[in-house]
């Protein structure tokens, strides 16, 4: 007990150490995480409960993926310009609020596929927000940074339980109809009250004033960035990870729930109790182990933790219906649990400190352009691989994660052969 009490207290001094920013925005995200977490989980099976087809739910992911494409070079240039508080305000309005207004109205395919679109604005509020978090910290702060958030964001999934009794009680398109309206006011309510009390970045205020100039050139910097990224080896095997990484979630969460439901026939109420143990595994691991691994070779204990993905990934495959499968896949969600914890902690972090201040924003920029170009296409090939075996879309995830493994592994390689010269 008293172990327990003297990690919890670690990480509330790790909350209290990281800077202001960091600290106002990660109070603040249970009001996102919360409702999100409870929806989304049953987002794709109320698509096809209203009509929308298997194949559909793949062609709004990769629709998803395009937007996303399309606006990425955007949103180095746009938060540079105006500043990482004003576009995170007005893009979370766009890609959250309206969306889940337009989700809560939607009748048909045409509803969703236009509340995807708004939603593939994400991509631009999503810089701005991860440019505030970690600007003004240190190389270790931006690793607790990232513990911290993973602690939130599992908090907020603990609660996906409570949208299972209220599936049982209302039914799946009532529960999640209402649910996803809740969850577009409340994100109303954060977005202003987040923006009133967040200050811009020392390095925002500065890009920004430096970007005033009539006649800078984004797109020039934005390429100069992308020939930096190539020739910096460690770098692009980190930014090829978070690619490939995007491309095996795609796989396996898209039809995951449905999977879950179709192919192993788990009641629509019992769904939900994976992504709560998902989030408790998530809670200890950060809570109890990731302090720890701080002081780390950051790259190897990343490499540990999709491995652990991988495994968890292959293991969805031989899991059949019945008692024994349930606690196969009880062992599957806490494998891809511990690795996430890992991963979601570590990559963003090491991302973040392989760039300088100057040249960051346009680097993030340039790894989602790349992520949602190479993601685009997927959801409708995991459509179609769903239609045609329905285990085949988690085949391709674990081959995803493997090749994430190999890379981290050779940057492993790399960085311990520069340490021997």
């Amino acid at each position: 007990m008293t172990k327990i009490k003297a990690q919890l207290q670690q990480m509330v001094l790790a909350f209290k150490e990281i800077n202001p920013n960091a600290k106002k925005i990660l109070f603040f995200e249970p009001i996102f995480t919360i409702p999100y977490a409870m929806f989304i989980v049953y987002s794709s099976l109320y698509m096809t409960r209203v009509g929308v087809k298997d194949y559909q739910i793949g062609l709004l992911s990769t629709v998803l993926n395009l937007v996303m494409l399309i606006t990425s070079p955007f949103a180095g240039l746009l938060v540079n310009r105006f500043g990482r508080k004003k576009v995170l305000l007005i893009g979370d309005f766009l890609s959250w609020c309206v969306y889940a207004y337009i989700f809560f109205f939607a009748k048909d395919f045409t509803w969703f596929l236009i509340a995807t679109i708004f939603n593939g604005l994400m991509r631009i509020p999503e810089l701005a927000w991860r440019l505030l978090l970690m600007e003004d910290a240190t190389e270790n702060e931006r690793v607790a940074i990232y513990s911290v958030t993973v602690f939130v964001w599992n908090m907020g999934n603990l609660f996906a339980p409570l949208m299972g009794v209220f599936v049982a009680r209302f039914g799946l398109i009532p529960a999640t109809k209402w649910t996803v309206l809740a969850f577009g006011i409340l994100v109303n309510i954060l977005i202003v009250v987040r923006h009133l009390v967040t200050s811009e970045s020392s390095v925002g205020q500065k890009i920004a004033r430096e970007n005033c100039d009539a006649n800078a050139n984004g797109f020039s910097e934005w390429f100069d960035s992308l020939k930096y990224m190539v020739k910096n080896r460690e770098l692009l095997l980190i930014v090829l990870v978070t690619i490939f990484g995007n491309v095996a979630l795609i796989f396996r969460d898209t039809y995951k729930t449905i999977y879950l439901s179709e192919a192993l026939h788990y009641p629509d109420s019992i769904i939900s109790v994976f992504p709560t143990l998902w989030s408790a595994v998530a809670l200890i691991f950060v809570i109890f182990l990731i302090p720890n691994l701080k002081e780390q070779k950051h790259d190897t204990v990343l490499f540990w933790g999709m491995l652990s993905i991988t495994v968890s990934n292959a293991l969805i495959l031989v899991a059949p219906p019945g008692t024994f499968g349930f606690i196969l896949m009880i062992v599957v969600t806490v494998l891809g649990s511990i690795g996430a914890a890992v991963y979601y902690s570590f990559v963003d972090a090491i991302l973040a400190n392989s760039v300088d201040d100057e040249r960051r924003a346009h680097v993030l920029s340039i790894t989602m352009f790349l992520i949602s170009l190479f993601s685009m296409p997927v959801g409708a090939i995991a459509g179609q691989c769903y239609t045609f075996s329905k285990s085949l879309p988690f085949v391709l995830a674990t081959i995803f994660t493997l090749l994430c493994t190999v890379l981290i592994f050779f940057k492993v390689r790399i960085r311990r052969a520069q340490e021997r010269q």
